[in-house]
């Protein structure tokens, strides 16, 4: 097979993100992966002792992440961040840069290949394209290695970063949903960070001290319950369009404030009180027994 030109690269080279597609970051900033398929797709054996990668870093649309954070793997070789200042071929200017190793002297590379994974990765916050940079060492000849690495350029396009669908925001529950009146009762919920969500009941329950009702950032809401309570998850979306989430929590005793009886109404435990019953209502002790409006 005829030899490619010098300073070109002997191995194939493609990058898959996870998520994928890759869009711009968010105000989330979640940590994006990167694995960079290495394949040979000549006719005979590969020889790699070094593999360079160098990711534009800043806030311009051709820059892939505003950092230099990020972990690197691979089976079979090691994969570590470069430091700057190292005294190592690197391209001028702001990039984030990874070498991978074998992690035996070189490594053959044949129908195998090799996937290398950068990951904890942030992505810059503008759309574009970027091109990340790949300086490879390796040789079909053992024998024979290059003065100099091969050189190629992958493109990686960030898209726009999608509007925040309603979907976005599931499993608004809480912890527990059946408890003793007092108990404390926790939600959570999952979603975009970006979002203010606000949590909204009745007068069963009672924030916790500190916790807000509004604003909530941290995806939970801690408080208590005296009876029966349903609350209400509401938040609102990009699109100016206000969405909510309900989730009720069930108490076994139940504390309440006060009590209108129309009609007859029985009581099959024991009954008492603190205070003149006042009601029409029937009441009947353990044994059956009426009681009218007389305390127990």
């Amino acid at each position: 097979m005829n030899e490619p030109a010098i300073g070109q690269c002997l191995l194939d080279y493609a990058i898959i993100s996870e998520p994928f597609p890759l869009y711009a970051a968010t105000d989330d900033d979640t940590p994006t992966t990167l694995h960079i398929v290495v394949s040979n797709g000549r006719g005979d054996t590969v020889h790699c002792r070094e593999i360079v990668f160098s990711l534009p870093e800043g806030d311009l649309a051709q820059s892939l992440v505003d950092t230099g954070d990020g972990d690197g793997s691979a089976p079979g070789w090691t994969v570590a961040q470069i430091q700057k200042g190292a005294d190592i071929a690197l391209p001028e200017g702001d990039y984030a840069n990874f070498v991978a190793k074998p992690t035996q002297g070189d490594a053959p590379v044949d129908v195998s290949g090799i996937t290398i994974t950068l990951t904890n990765l942030h992505i810059g916050k503008n759309p574009g394209t970027a091109r990340v940079e790949i300086r490879e060492t390796a040789t079909t000849d053992p024998g024979n290695w290059p003065t100099s690495p091969g050189f190629t350029t992958l493109p990686v396009t960030k898209f726009p970063a999608p509007r925040i669908p309603v979907q976005a925001v599931t499993d608004f529950h809480a912890e527990p949903f059946d408890v003793e009146s007092g108990d404390a009762v926790r939600l959570t919920w999952r979603g975009p960070k970006s979002l203010a969500y606000s949590v909204v009941h009745g007068s069963g329950a009672t924030p916790g001290s500190g916790q807000g009702e509004k604003d909530i950032t941290d995806f939970q809401w801690n408080g208590k319950v005296v009876r029966d309570t349903t609350f209400h998850l509401s938040y609102t979306t990009p699109d100016e369009a206000t969405h909510v989430l309900t989730t009720t929590v069930t108490v076994k005793n139940p504390r309440l404030t006060g009590l209108d009886v129309e009609g007859d109404a029985n009581v099959t435990g024991a009954l008492e009180a603190t205070d003149d019953i006042t009601t029409s209502a029937q009441f009947l002790d353990p044994k059956g027994t009426p009681l009218r409006g007389k305390r127990q």
